[in-house]
């Protein structure tokens, strides 16, 4: 009997083996300079949100191992040199991806005198960034003189960083690379677009109650984020983990969407079909039957406050991971979670 369980036990552990190799992508390269070929040492080389990343050797080689079977972008970053970005949509075991890195050029944002700006464009820069506004006991940042800033006639802030923002988020036990690729900000329509990508490194907490202090934060951020969202979708268990999907109707007649209505399956995906804007709430607990019952403003003026987001009409593609394919077209409507200080990386799957 007592070989009978060890070899059951035996079996399942390489199963289990087996499963964790399935779920990895590696991929390897060499980064080169675009103008002769050189080879380029020193190069951040990482997945976008997350905790995964290398350094170029001597002969520009990289290999960078993926958890998961889903999506990612994978970013290179040298001073210098304009930064790299590409997402790989089609999962599989192994990708050869060689990267020519092109010399930077003095962006007109840098050239421009200082004080082609004000205060309200630095706040306003990094409450769209950040979430918040930067603190030594929030999330700090580290190198905020190397952010440029230029505000034109036509009233349109932008806003560009020759190397990654470095920044610590004390809240939950991170430090950030950002590597920001773009920032634009219109005051006549109020309008914002920029894009950026954030490296994760877990600080070493000084004692276990920092760290419980960095875990329960974690676990609040993580519970109302669009990773987590995105996760549930795919097992058809939004309500059960906290999130409610609805029409606008929703105001007035409490109308709310079925998972199966959005979301088709073929093989290890899930495509996300959303033809109409639609509303996400996003609580911390279980959606019951009382909180569907309330009206939506009962639940503004009461003591749950979710945080409201509009889907707006798009087709996309998620992995069982939480990440994705496509264009996520999101508007945030009540409450603030797309800013660093409210992003975890993707391989949190909370505690």
């Amino acid at each position: 009997m007592d070989n009978l369980r060890k070899c059951i036990l035996m079996i399942a552990s390489c199963l289990f083996f087996v499963m964790i190799l399935e779920a990895q992508q590696i991929v390897t390269g060499r980064i080169t300079d675009a103008t002769d070929g050189t080879p380029i040492q020193g190069c951040h080389v990482f997945i976008a949100n997350t905790t995964v990343g290398k350094i170029s050797d001597a002969n520009g080689n990289y290999s960078i191992t993926v958890n998961g079977n889903g999506s990612f972008e994978i970013v290179v970053s040298h001073v210098g040199f304009d930064p790299y970005v590409h997402k790989i949509d089609t999962p599989q075991s192994f990708h050869q991806h060689n990267v020519a890195l092109i010399i930077r050029e003095l962006q007109e944002v840098v050239i421009i005198a200082r004080k082609s700006y004000s205060q309200r464009d630095i706040d306003l820069f990094w409450s769209k960034v950040l979430g918040e506004k930067p603190s030594k006991n929030g999330i700090e940042v580290l190198n905020p003189e190397k952010v440029y800033y230029f505000l034109n006639s036509d009233q349109v802030l932008k806003v560009s960083c020759q190397e990654p923002i470095e920044i610590i988020n004390h809240q939950m036990g991170y430090k950030i690379s950002y590597v920001l690729h773009g920032f634009e900000h219109d005051y006549r329509n109020g309008e914002s677009t920029f894009f950026g990508t954030p490296h994760f490194e877990e600080l070493i907490s000084k004692d276990s109650r920092q760290k419980n202090s960095w875990e329960k934060k974690r676990q609040e951020v993580y519970d109302v984020s669009i990773t987590r969202f995105l996760r549930s979708l795919y097992k058809e268990r939004i309500e059960e983990e906290g999130f409610l999907i609805s029409t606008a109707a929703y105001l007035k007649n409490r109308q709310t969407v079925a998972v199966k209505d959005i979301l088709q399956y073929e093989k290890d995906l899930a495509v996300v079909s959303i033809e109409n804007p639609l509303l996400l709430l996003c609580y911390s607990q279980p959606i019951s039957s009382r909180i569907i019952r309330n009206s939506f403003m009962d639940l503004i003026i009461g003591k749950e406050m979710p945080i409201v987001m509009s889907l707006l009409p798009q087709q996309i593609v998620i992995y069982s991971d939480g990440t994705y394919s496509g264009i996520l077209q999101i508007q945030e409507i009540q409450g603030y979670i797309l800013g660093l200080s409210s992003m975890l990386p993707v391989e949190f799957t909370g505690l």
